[in-house]
Protein backbone atom coordinates (compact mmCIF):
# COMPACT_ATOMS: atom_id res chain seq x y z
CA UNK A 1 0.00 0.00 0.00
CA UNK A 2 1.31 3.49 -0.67
CA UNK A 3 1.87 5.71 2.17
CA UNK A 4 0.93 9.38 1.47
CA UNK A 5 2.65 12.37 4.41
CA UNK A 6 0.01 15.19 5.14
CA UNK A 7 1.47 18.45 5.98
CA UNK A 8 -0.81 21.20 7.51
CA UNK A 9 -1.27 23.07 10.50
CA UNK A 10 -5.31 23.11 9.74
CA UNK A 11 -6.63 20.17 11.52
CA UNK A 12 -9.98 20.15 9.56
CA UNK A 13 -7.87 20.44 6.56
CA UNK A 14 -5.35 16.82 7.61
CA UNK A 15 -8.81 15.41 8.70
CA UNK A 16 -10.42 16.26 5.09
CA UNK A 17 -7.50 14.97 3.25
CA UNK A 18 -6.80 12.37 5.15
CA UNK A 19 -10.34 10.77 4.84
CA UNK A 20 -10.48 11.27 1.56
CA UNK A 21 -7.10 10.35 0.21
CA UNK A 22 -7.75 7.17 2.83
CA UNK A 23 -10.53 6.00 0.76
CA UNK A 24 -8.52 6.03 -2.50
CA UNK A 25 -6.57 3.10 -0.91
CA UNK A 26 -3.53 5.02 0.63
CA UNK A 27 -1.89 4.74 3.80
CA UNK A 28 -1.55 7.99 5.14
CA UNK A 29 0.55 10.31 8.43
CA UNK A 30 -0.01 13.61 9.52
CA UNK A 31 2.37 16.80 10.26
CA UNK A 32 1.24 19.60 11.81
CA UNK A 33 3.86 21.66 10.46
CA UNK A 34 7.15 21.55 8.63
CA UNK A 35 9.62 20.21 11.53
CA UNK A 36 7.08 17.56 12.29
CA UNK A 37 7.29 16.50 8.81
CA UNK A 38 10.89 16.58 8.88
CA UNK A 39 11.32 14.46 12.11
CA UNK A 40 8.64 12.34 10.69
CA UNK A 41 10.53 10.87 7.75
CA UNK A 42 13.13 9.37 10.25
CA UNK A 43 11.02 6.53 10.68
CA UNK A 44 8.39 6.95 7.84
CA UNK A 45 9.27 6.58 4.34
CA UNK A 46 6.09 7.96 2.30
CA UNK A 47 5.53 7.65 -1.40
CA UNK A 48 4.35 11.03 -1.37
CA UNK A 49 4.36 14.39 0.82
CA UNK A 50 1.17 16.65 0.52
CA UNK A 51 2.73 19.91 1.84
CA UNK A 52 1.14 23.19 3.02
CA UNK A 53 3.04 26.80 2.73
CA UNK A 54 2.12 28.51 5.26
CA UNK A 55 3.25 27.41 8.51
CA UNK A 56 4.41 28.10 12.04
CA UNK A 57 7.72 26.89 13.76
CA UNK A 58 8.89 25.42 10.33
CA UNK A 59 7.17 26.44 7.00
CA UNK A 60 6.76 24.40 3.63
CA UNK A 61 9.17 26.03 1.36
CA UNK A 62 11.91 25.51 4.20
CA UNK A 63 10.96 21.90 4.95
CA UNK A 64 10.94 20.85 1.09
CA UNK A 65 14.72 22.29 1.48
CA UNK A 66 15.34 20.28 3.81
CA UNK A 67 14.10 17.21 2.69
CA UNK A 68 15.54 17.10 -0.71
CA UNK A 69 19.08 17.89 0.27
CA UNK A 70 18.71 14.85 2.25
CA UNK A 71 20.24 11.69 0.77
CA UNK A 72 17.86 9.56 2.21
CA UNK A 73 14.75 11.65 1.52
CA UNK A 74 15.25 13.79 -1.68
CA UNK A 75 13.58 11.26 -4.37
CA UNK A 76 10.03 11.46 -2.24
CA UNK A 77 7.78 13.64 -4.60
CA UNK A 78 6.53 16.87 -2.87
CA UNK A 79 2.99 18.25 -4.17
CA UNK A 80 2.46 21.53 -2.77
CA UNK A 81 -1.37 22.17 -1.43
CA UNK A 82 -1.90 26.38 -0.67
CA UNK A 83 -4.25 28.67 -1.18
CA UNK A 84 -1.45 31.14 -2.57
CA UNK A 85 -1.77 31.58 -6.41
CA UNK A 86 0.92 34.21 -7.39
CA UNK A 87 2.93 33.51 -10.17
CA UNK A 88 6.32 34.02 -7.28
CA UNK A 89 4.97 31.17 -4.96
CA UNK A 90 4.67 28.91 -7.24
CA UNK A 91 7.97 29.32 -9.08
CA UNK A 92 9.74 29.52 -5.33
CA UNK A 93 7.30 26.17 -4.62
CA UNK A 94 10.01 24.70 -7.25
CA UNK A 95 12.91 26.33 -7.02
CA UNK A 96 13.17 24.98 -3.47
CA UNK A 97 12.37 21.17 -4.55
CA UNK A 98 8.82 21.24 -5.21
CA UNK A 99 7.49 18.91 -7.75
CA UNK A 100 3.85 19.65 -8.29
CA UNK A 101 1.26 22.83 -7.09
CA UNK A 102 -2.73 22.56 -6.15
CA UNK A 103 -4.20 25.76 -5.34
CA UNK A 104 -7.14 25.17 -2.44
CA UNK A 105 -9.14 24.80 -1.68
CA UNK A 106 -8.38 21.62 -3.10
CA UNK A 107 -10.41 20.13 -6.33
CA UNK A 108 -10.20 16.07 -6.78
CA UNK A 109 -10.46 16.12 -10.22
CA UNK A 110 -6.90 18.11 -10.47
CA UNK A 111 -5.16 16.46 -7.24
CA UNK A 112 -5.88 12.83 -7.77
CA UNK A 113 -4.38 12.72 -10.95
CA UNK A 114 -1.21 14.65 -9.62
CA UNK A 115 -0.81 11.83 -6.55
CA UNK A 116 -1.50 8.96 -9.24
CA UNK A 117 1.68 10.52 -11.81
CA UNK A 118 3.79 9.91 -8.99
CA UNK A 119 2.15 6.75 -7.15
CA UNK A 120 1.08 4.91 -10.35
Amino acid sequence: MAKILIVDDDPDAREILSSRIKSFGYEVREAQNGWEAVECLKKYKPDLILMDIMMPKLDGYTACKIIKEDESTKKIPIIFLTAKELLGEIEKAFACGGDDYVIKPVSWERLVPKIKKFIP
